[in-house]
């Protein structure tokens, strides 16, 4: 068995370039052409397309991968956790969240993991899109609500919810709403175009004429707070503003559908010392 040929193979269609998987290697761009040219000519088959500025697997690439994958991968951690066993964590941990979750819930538990982990580096990424894990090098992202089926691995931070508000100087301009119904004759702002759905506990649901997308919760609550429209927005971001009588919080009495808040981030990539130790504390909770 190849299994230095195979490990070049697994490297490169985790990483989608030769360039990435030699650096994950700690190994030249040739070395991984050529190692790769060497196992394809020994399992008699071409794993990849390339052309010059892209490569994808074959479909014999992609039913060789499914079944070697978790066996490198398996070997590359055993090795890893032999090397790193007596080794306190250390490096960069990429960790990407909303300035929301950042704050209320990722915040304290990165701040327990530094205290227990000096020597590891945090650098955190605030955005409200959803980040590339593997393109952009992120170890951990955290999301809010249903996540699509993918090879991600999830582990449920905390329950967020969230609140349907308006400033009152845009519902003097316009009528307190008092139906679901009601929802769809008010302009909206939204954090997306495809956020327009706004679906409650009971089960019902309902489409907004969104005016605003603003890109991110802060922009939103903003827009909000200067009367472009309602906003659904979690109540993490709102709860002064309500307090404060800046927002009025609107229906009540129609629950919204609570949201997971999750870390989410790659299976069966090589998971650094420092990840693992991360991903260590999450499980022990100390």
């Amino acid at each position: 068995m190849d299994l230095e040929g195979m490990q070049v193979f697994v490297a490169i269609a985790d990483c989608g370039t030769l360039t990435a998987a030699a650096s994950k290697l700690g190994i030249t761009k040739s070395t991984v052409s050529r190692r790769l040219a060497e196992y394809e000519y020994r399992v008699g088959a071409s794993l990849f397309r390339r052309s010059t500025r892209n490569l994808s697997l074959t479909d014999i690439g992609k039913q060789h991968y499914t079944r070697v994958r978790e066996l490198i991968h398996d070997a590359e951690n055993a090795l890893a956790d032999i090397v790193n066993l007596s080794a306190e964590p250390k490096g960069l941990l990429r960790i990407s969240a909303s300035i929301q979750g950042a704050q209320a819930v990722l915040a304290p538990i990165l701040w327990r993991f530094k205290r227990h982990y000096p020597q590891v580096q945090l650098e955190l990424i605030i955005t409200d899109q959803n980040v590339d894990l593997i393109r952009d090098g992120i170890d951990f992202t955290v999301r809010m609500g249903d996540l699509e089926d993918s090879d991600l691995l999830v582990r449920k931070l905390a329950t967020g919810y969230r609140a349907i508000v308006a400033s009152p100087d845009f519902l003097s301009a316009h009528f307190v709403p008092k139906t679901l119904a009601d929802l769809k004759r008010l302009p909206a702002v939204v954090t997306q175009p495809n956020q327009h759905l706004w679906r409650f506990a009971s089960g019902e649901s309902v489409s907004v004429a969104w005016t605003i997308s603003a890109g991110t919760i802060v922009l939103a609550l903003d827009a909000c707070l200067q009367g472009f429209g309602i906003a659904l927005l979690p109540e993490l971001a709102c709860k002064a503003q309500i307090e404060q009588g800046q927002l009025v919080r609107l229906l009540p009495d129609h629950t919204l559908k609570p949201v997971d808040i999750s870390l989410v981030y790659p299976r069966l990539q090589y998971q650094s010392p420092a990840a693992r130790a991360f991903l260590n504390q999450l499980t022990s909770g100390t």
